[in-house]
Order: structure tokens, then sequence, then C-alpha cells
């Protein structure tokens, strides 16, 4: 009967699995979030009860742990904004619920957005609990075929000139640029459609089913860094590493710049390799430096000088969440004026004003925690990036707490830890029982 229940949570699990990184795609147009992973996501929580057996309560007290944080902090925020003796000024802000920007205490959004927060959490404690190795196999074929989709779309763009995404069917805001097919309220159908203009040369900017390139990065840079160090299947990771380069987003540069940052004392130096390897990309930088130049103005240079639309509102959002949280009470400050009420482009500022410098510090050592305690075999450092870069992204670049993706190997982080933990525990009480017998033969001698 175990192995029976067991066998059902790695089924679910392997379907779930295909299901889980793609946003774009809706059960039902007209209602946001029905993508099938988050239905499994609440689905997932009956199933699990049945199937988790000895390790029924470790769920369970996941939960409501998870819950009690939610409740704190719903408590706190609520309690804050009802003694408050300002009015805060919600027009200068990226609300998650725009067409309310007077409602200050209980606003509808913070209940909407904490649907997603469930979802995310039956998501992690399903994977923290259930999680096996042999899951890996299913992770890199998904991330690969996900990854292999956005390759498409980019090539269907480059031949025919026309957008080739014949998935989505999710409708989002007007603010996503360069897009096609808007619709007459001004929304946008599909995921965010970009382009690049690389020194006359048109390029869309990879996202496959997601919302745009940014989030691809954060969903994808993960199973790219995991993969990368613990898979002896190669195409697969060069798949997902191509994909990343072409989705010409910054969040994938950050995270690549955090890998190496964190890598780089396990990189052992070869002055002929480090040679001949600086002469080829000398070589390639020459012959392509108009190409580069262009992309390069574009991702980073004119984000940091505010020189397109991006960097302006990414900067302006910043300032005014970050202006919001400093002139709140001090209560507010602490614990935040809500959550989901703002979504700024960035999770460092749309925290601290949600939940506070108490919430900030909660959701960052939730994330890399796993990173201080994890042991330094192949796949531990591996996870310990994963962590790491997943933070730093979501602080700096991204503001989505809600995808699924890049939380699966901070679960999966926790589970490594816990299995330490259980063995240290056998390897204790082995060692304990070993002792009592030769204790038990000296008293019979």
């Amino acid at each position: 009967m175990k192995q029976s229940n067991s066998s059902h949570a790695d089924l679910y699990y392997f379907v779930w699995v295909f299901a889980m990184p793609v946003t774009s795609v809706l059960l039902m147009p007209a209602v946001q979030g029905t993508t099938v992973g988050y239905i499994m996501c609440f689905f997932s929580l009956p199933l699990a009860l049945a199937w988790a057996g000895a390790s029924r309560t470790r769920y369970v007290n996941f939960l409501i742990a998870a819950a009690s944080v939610w409740i704190f902090f719903f408590l706190a925020s609520q309690l804050a904004d009802t003694a408050a003796t300002y009015e805060p000024d919600f027009t200068k802000v990226l609300l998650i619920d725009d067409t309310d920007v007077s409602t200050f205490v209980l606003r509808k959004s913070l209940f909407t957005q904490t649907i997603y927060l469930v979802a995310v959490v039956l998501y992690a404690s399903y994977v923290y609990v259930f999680y096996k190795p042999s899951w890996r196999q299913w992770l890199l074929a998904s991330a690969a075929i996900f990854a292999a989709y956005g390759i498409y779309e980019v090539i269907y763009f480059i031949v025919t000139g026309q957008p080739g995404d014949f998935i989505s069917n999710r409708s989002f805001g007007a603010e996503f640029r360069n897009n096609d097919g808007t619709l007459a309220d001004g929304s946008v159908t599909g995921s965010s459609f970009q382009w690049l203009d690389i020194h006359g040369f048109h390029i869309q900017r990879l996202k496959s089913l997601t919302g745009e390139p940014s989030m691809y990065a954060l969903s994808m840079f993960p199973f790219w860094v995991y993969f990368n160090a613990t898979s002896k299947k190669r195409l697969p990771v060069w798949i997902i590493g191509a994909s990343l380069i072409l989705s010409t987003s910054s969040t994938a540069f950050i995270g690549y710049v955090v890998y190496l940052l964190i890598r780089i004392k396990k990189i052992r130096f070869h002055p002929i390799k480090a040679m001949v390897g600086a002469l080829i990309l000398f070589v390639v930088a020459y012959l392509a430096r108009d190409y580069i130049a262009d992309l390069f103005q574009q991702m980073i240079l004119d984000k940091i000088d505010g020189r397109n639309v991006s960097g302006v509102e990414r900067s302006g959002f910043f300032r005014a969440s970050m202006d919001m949280w400093a002139g709140g009470s001090l209560a507010n400050q602490l614990f935040g004026i809500g959550f989901g009420y703002i979504r700024s482009t960035d999770l460092f500022s749309t925290l601290l004003v949600n939940t506070g410098v108490v919430g900030l510090i909660f959701v960052s050592m939730l994330i890399l925690y796993p990173a201080f305690k994890l042991d330094w075999s192949a796949e531990g450092m591996a996870l310990r990036q994963c962590c790491v870069t997943t933070w730093v992204m979501m602080m700096i670049s991204v503001p989505e707490f809600s995808y699924l993706a890049p939380w699966t190997f901070v679960a999966i982080a926790y589970a490594r830890l816990h299995a330490a933990k259980v063995a240290a525990r056998q390897s204790s009480d082995t060692g304990s029982s070993v002792n009592d017998r030769r204790l038990t033969m000296r008293s019979r001698l």
C-alpha cells in the first residue's frame, strides 16, 4: 500500500512537472490564474494528505507554519493600517488592482494574491515531502521542452517576421511593449511579444510560454544551474542555456554574474586554456562588435541610464515604492501595508511596502537558508547557487513571487536538508545501539 501511494505521488508530479512552468495558457481564458499548474496545486492538497503516509505530519506542519505566518502578517499589517493617521497616495505606485486607489484597509487584492500564494505553498510543500532523485529526469525534460518551444518562436520570427506562439491564450495588460495582436481594450493576447533591433537585425526576445523574457529567465535559470552541474546529458542543458541567452534578459545576465561569483572559488585556472579562450573571445567580439555593442546598449546601458521605457518605469516605480514605505508609520514600515497591495518592478521594494522590513527579512531567510546549510557536493553546490541566484534575480528585477518554477529547487534544497538530517539521526541511533550492545556485553563479562 505504501509503495502504491508513492507511485501515485510520483505519477501526479510527472504530469505536474510539464504543466508547472507554463503561465500563458489558461483552462478558462476569462479567469486569470486557471493554468494547469495552479489548478494542480489545489488538487494536490487532498491527494498529498492521502498519499503522505508517515510524512503526513511533516506535510501538515508545513502548511500550518505557512498559514500562521500569513495570519501574523495579515493581523499586523491591517492593525497598522487601521491605526494609521495618514492616507497613502496609491496613484503613484503600481497597484495589483488599479481600479481602486482609495481603499487602505482590507483591499481586495490582499485576498486574490493570497490565492496565488496558497498555490505556491501547496506546490513547494508537495515537492518538499515527496521529492525523489528520480524526478530529475522529468525536470530536465520539462525544462528542455519548454526552452525548445521558445527557440522555435525565435526561429519562426526570423524566418517569417511574425510571432509563432500558437498555444498561449492568456491576456495581459497594455503595459507590454513591442507586442502584436493588441485587442480593442488595449490588452495583449498571449504572452508578451518583444523584440530587439540589433544593428538592423530584428530578433524576438525568447519568452516561451511565460509572461515575458525576464519571467522566463527567472523560471529557467535555476534549471540550467542545477543540471549544468549534475546532468550527464549535455544536449538538454545546452538547449536551456541557449534559450536563456536568446531571452536577452538583464535578469538572466544578473543570474550569470551571481552564478560565476559563487562558483569562482571552485574554478581552477589553466593559463594555456585561458589564453586560447581569451583569443577566441577577442576574435568573435571583434567580428561581431557592432552587434554586441547594440545588444549591450539595449540590455544593460539603456536600463541603467533610464533611456528606454523599461528602465524609466523600473526606476520610477522603485522610487515611488520606497517613498511610500518611508512615508508610512513605524508599524507599516515594520509589517507592511498589506500582502498583495502593490506590485513594483522588483521584489525588494514590493515586499518592503507590502510586508515591511520583517517580511522582507523573512522571505530572504526562507530562500537563502539552504545556501548556508547545504553540503559541498556537486548537487549541494548547485542547489546553493539556485537559491542565491533566484533570490538575487527576484529582488533586483522580477517582482513575481507566484511563478512555480523558481520555487522548485528551493523546495528540493529543503528536501535535501531534511534527508541529511534524517540520515544523521539514523546514524546516531545506530551508533548508540552499537554502544549499548557493547556495554551489555561488558556487563555480562
